[in-house]
């Protein structure tokens, strides 16, 4: 009787709003409230799964230059941050877009933008130049500006996604 309390609450919980909330992203949302806070200071939360170990180790090694930045980050705080990160990278991660974010990037490969990576370079080949050019974009790596749905790791083309037009107006990208 216990046993089958225990599966149909299971499968209950499995199946309410907030499973289906996170079937519905790409990755899982940030589970650490050091990365979110840390990271989130500065820019958007990038999800670990987009760079492999090593990347998020380099760029935490260097906290002097971050990108022409310091992070201001204690011993103590740095090394969780870098555990959530190395934990989740798209080396560590069995999350399945994860692994399309580790293929391509040889062993030695270390990017530390994820607009380096091949995954990144082949989903972006198709925007035209203008959309760079569009001053709300101020550089490549600043995903939520057309995936709305980005910081909670959805970067589905099919929703949330918009993209300046020639007149600067947004538009969906299935309206070309």
């Amino acid at each position: 009787m216990l046993l089958r309390t225990l599966i149909a609450a299971t499968l209950f919980i499995a199946s309410g709003p907030a499973a289906r909330a996170v079937a519905d992203d790409r990755f899982p949302p940030i589970a650490s409230d050091a990365v979110r806070s840390e990271c989130g200071d500065c820019h958007m939360v990038y999800q670990p799964q987009m760079l492999p170990r090593r990347s998020w180790r380099k760029l935490l090694d260097d906290r002097a230059d971050h990108f022409g930045d310091e992070l201001a980050l204690d011993e103590e705080t740095a090394k969780q941050v870098l555990r959530y990160l190395s934990d989740n990278a798209s080396d560590a991660s069995g999350h399945e877009e994860a692994r399309k974010f580790a293929r391509g990037l040889a062993p030695g490969d270390t990017p530390i933008r994820i607009t380096d990576t091949p995954r990144w370079r082949k989903k972006h080949r198709e925007l035209p130049e203008r959309v760079w050019a569009d001053p709300r974009i101020t550089f490549k790596g600043e995903c939520q500006v057309c995936h709305t749905e980005a910081e909670r790791g959805s970067y589905d083309d099919d929703s949330g996604l918009r993209l300046p037009n020639a007149s600067g107006a947004w538009r969906r990208w299935e309206d070309d």
